[in-house]
């Protein structure tokens, strides 16, 4: 399927970025897709939503690495998993790099179609500026035109 990026600067220490985004409670949060996330054991979460339609219930792991400033997750299938990177970006600012890939479909979703570069581009900016709202102070989730 491929590998997607996309980078923001957020106006808050990499310390604040990381221990919002690491919080399992916040997922539903930033994340446009997902409507519900539970923690399931250590580095383990399950993450519920809706994505084109189709209802979504995975299992999977979530990483948090302090002091490289890096969260690691993936779906216990395979298919999908990603990382998320904050550094310094000077006068308290920080630079978050969210990375994804994609190996395949979901279990059980519709093999025809699927989002495009563009709509998964766009979710993975829509998270990042729900990042950016909520760390700032500024609002809250920002939905893709279309669920990714």
């Amino acid at each position: 399927m491929g590998e997607y990026e996309q980078t923001m600067t957020v106006q808050a220490s990499p310390e604040r970025v990381l221990d919002f985004v690491a919080d399992i409670q916040n997922m539903p949060r930033y994340l446009p897709t997902t409507k519900s996330a539970q923690p399931q054991g250590e580095d383990r979460v399950r993450v519920q939503g809706e994505a084109q339609g189709h209802k979504y219930d995975s299992d999977g792991y979530l990483r948090r690495d302090p002091q490289g400033k890096r969260l690691e997750w993936g779906a216990d299938e395979g298919y999908y998993s990603g990382w998320l990177q904050v550094s310094e970006a000077g006068a308290g600012a920080s630079s978050v790099t969210v990375h994804i890939s994609l190996r395949d479909k979901p279990p059980g979703a519709d093999q025809s179609g699927g989002p495009s570069d563009e709509q998964i581009n766009e979710g993975l900016l829509k998270g990042l500026q729900s990042i950016q709202n909520h760390v700032e102070g500024r609002g809250g989730k920002v939905e893709p035109s279309a669920a990714t």
